[in-house]
Formats: structure tokens, sequence, C-alpha cells
């Protein structure tokens, strides 16, 4: 995960994150969704980061006013694991629906 930043940029499917090292990282948006009252954000790198898996993604709490775009940390592991799941349960059934549209 990484901290909250100002530096962060909405551009049409994309985010502009400034790791913790000061590296800037163009990430993809895979899905805005909603968990309880708040919704979240699911980022991939578009290029491999060194230091980080493959296909490791980032999640991260979601704010929009229609202008501007904050992301910030979630703050517990207990919060991380509920919006994980979420996140893994929309992956599997956006799996399951292009299986079922071939």
């Amino acid at each position: 995960m990484n901290k909250e930043n100002d530096n962060t940029i909405l551009t049409e499917d994309t985010i502009s994150l400034i790791l913790e090292d000061n590296r800037e990282v163009e990430c993809d948006i895979l899905a805005i969704f909603p968990v309880k009252e708040r919704f979240y954000v699911a980022l991939i790198p578009q290029e491999p980061i060194e230091g980080y898996e493959a296909e490791e993604y980032f999640l991260y709490r979601y704010q929009s006013d229609g202008e501007h775009v904050e992301i910030s940390e979630i703050e517990s592991d207990e919060e991380w694991e509920i919006v994980e799941d979420k996140f893994e349960e929309l992956l599997d059934e956006d799996e399951f629906n292009n299986m079922t549209e071939k």
C-alpha cells in the first residue's frame, strides 16, 4: 500500500501515483466499487515496479466530487480484508461473465 498523496491525478482510466520513494507510477483503474458506505478503487501499475510483484494491485479509499478525486489509505487490516474480498469477488464475477459470453 502507498501513502495518500496530494499529487494524485485522475485522467480517463488512469491515476498517477507518487510512491513513498518519490517514484511516479501510472496506474490503470481496474474498478471503482462500493463497500458498505464508502467507495474504493483498485489500481494496477502499467509497468512493472521494482520491489513489487508483477500483478500486484493497490486498493485505496476513493472520493470524487466530479471535478476532484481523492484517494487515501485503507486504515485497518480488517477494512483491507473486507475491501480485498469484495474486489476479488468482482474479479471472479467478471471472469465468469467473460467465459459465458464466448
